[in-house]
C-alpha cells in the first residue's frame, strides 16, 4: 500500500468528494479548520493507494513533540469495505508512523449512547480486530461520548501516557473557551 501526504489542495479535493458522503455535517470539520492545522503543522490528511487507486484516507492529528497521534477521520471507499483494504490501510498507517510515532489514538462511539448502537459495536470490533487496543479512556467532546482505543506503531504506551497525549493534542486543536467544558476525558 502506498501512502501520500496530501497538499492543501488534494485535501481540500478528498473533503469535497469523499468526506462530505462519508461522515455526517456535524462531524466534519469545515475544511477552513483543516487548512488553518495544516498550516501550523498539526494535521497530516494521508491517502492510502493499492495498484494506484484511492483505497482509504486517513487524517491525523499530530504534535511534533508528541510520541502519539490522534486518528481524526478515517473511511475506506464504499465499494471497499468489507473485503479487507480497511484492516490493510490501518496496518500500513501503524507501518508509516512507527519510526516517529508509537501510538495512533482512536475514538469510537461509545455504543451506549451512539445512535445506532450496532454500528458503534461493529466499528469497535473492526479495530480491535486490526490490533488496535481498549484503553481504560473515555472522552466526551462536545456532548459525544467516545471509547478511547490505541492502535500500536512504533511501541506501546501506558493509559496514563496517551491520556496525556490525548489532553494535549485536542488542546492543539481545540482553542479556549471552546476547551473548557466540552473536552473531558476521564480514566487513564
Amino acid at each position: 500500500m502506498q501512502i501520500q501526504l496530501l497538499n492543501e489542495t488534494q485535501a481540500e479535493t478528498i473533503h469535497r468528494r469523499q468526506m462530505t458522503r462519508d461522515f455526517p455535517e456535524a462531524e466534519l470539520k469545515p475544511f477552513s479548520a483543516v487548512r488553518g492545522l495544516m498550516r501550523r503543522g498539526l494535521y497530516e490528511p494521508l491517502a492510502l493507494y493499492e495498484e494506484g487507486s484511492l483505497v482509504s484516507y486517513a487524517w491525523q492529528t499530530v504534535l511534533p513533540d508528541c510520541a502519539t497521534a490522534l486518528l481524526d477521520y478515517f473511511a475506506v471507499l464504499p465499494e471497499l469495505r468489507g473485503k479487507g483494504a480497511g484492516t490493510r490501510s490501518l496496518h500500513a498507517l501503524a507501518e508509516y508512523y512507527a519510526p516517529r510515532k508509537r501510538t495512533l489514538l482512536i475514538e469510537c462511539e461509545h455504543p451506549a449512547e451512539a445512535p445506532d448502537p450496532a454500528e458503534a459495536r461493529r466499528r469497535i470490533g473492526f479495530y480491535l480486530h486490526a490490533g488496535a487496543r481498549a484503553t481504560a479512556m473515555e472522552g466526551r467532546v462536545f456532548g459525544v461520548r467516545y471509547q478511547i482505543y490505541a492502535l500500536p506503531c512504533g511501541g506501546a504506551e501506558s493509559d496514563a501516557v496517551l491520556r496525556r497525549d490525548l489532553e494535549a493534542l485536542y488542546r492543539a486543536m481545540v482553542s479556549d473557551p471552546y476547551y473548557r467544558g466540552n473536552v473531558i476525558f476521564y480514566g487513564g
